[in-house]
């Protein structure tokens, strides 16, 4: 079965600034996700990286995997893709339409004012949101990880 795929949200990811350096032109959407032989993983796995990031740096996710990355960059990859992809609600409360994001509530206006209107309110919300970029782990240092490996690796004795 083939992943599945969503071009409008890739292009968005494209549109936010690169997870680990912050620069803005650019970006690409890393694939982030499980995925099989020749297979992508799933769109929605999907995290904005700089090249350099994310194909082309000695420190990219392509060179380093997933595991090393997030080590050596200091964040949780599984919850910022949990972040990017959570979706804002909207209810109806006393003639008002509330927008719901991330555990706050907005209030987005009358409902005399249309739904479009409130959906672009919300929406708003999300885009604003960058706090995503902030979400660390609480894994060591890449220069703690080579540490501890090389101390593990132990000289094979050739057999007599």
């Amino acid at each position: 079965m083939k992943p599945a795929r969503d071009q409008k949200y890739l292009a968005w990811i494209r549109t936010l600034p690169c997870l680990i350096c912050g620069r803005a032109a650019g970006v690409e959407a890393a694939h982030t996700g499980p995925h099989g032989m020749a297979l992508k993983s799933p769109d929605s796995s999907a995290i904005p990286l700089c090249a350099r990031h994310h194909r082309t740096g000695r420190d990219s996710y392509h060179k380093l995997g997933p595991r090393i990355f997030e080590r050596h960059h200091g964040i949780d990859i599984r919850a910022v893709v949990v972040r990017l992809t959570t979706k804002p609600s909207i209810r109806i409360e006393v003639g008002i339409f509330i927008g719901r994001y991330l555990g706050e509530e907005y209030v987005l206006g009358p409902v005399q004012a249309g739904l479009s209107s409130a959906v672009h309110e919300i929406l708003s919300v999300k885009r604003e949101d960058r706090t995503w970029r902030s979400l660390e782990t609480d894994q060591p240092d890449l220069q703690e990880f080579f540490r501890i490996r090389n101390r593990l690796q132990r000289p094979s004795r050739p057999y007599l």
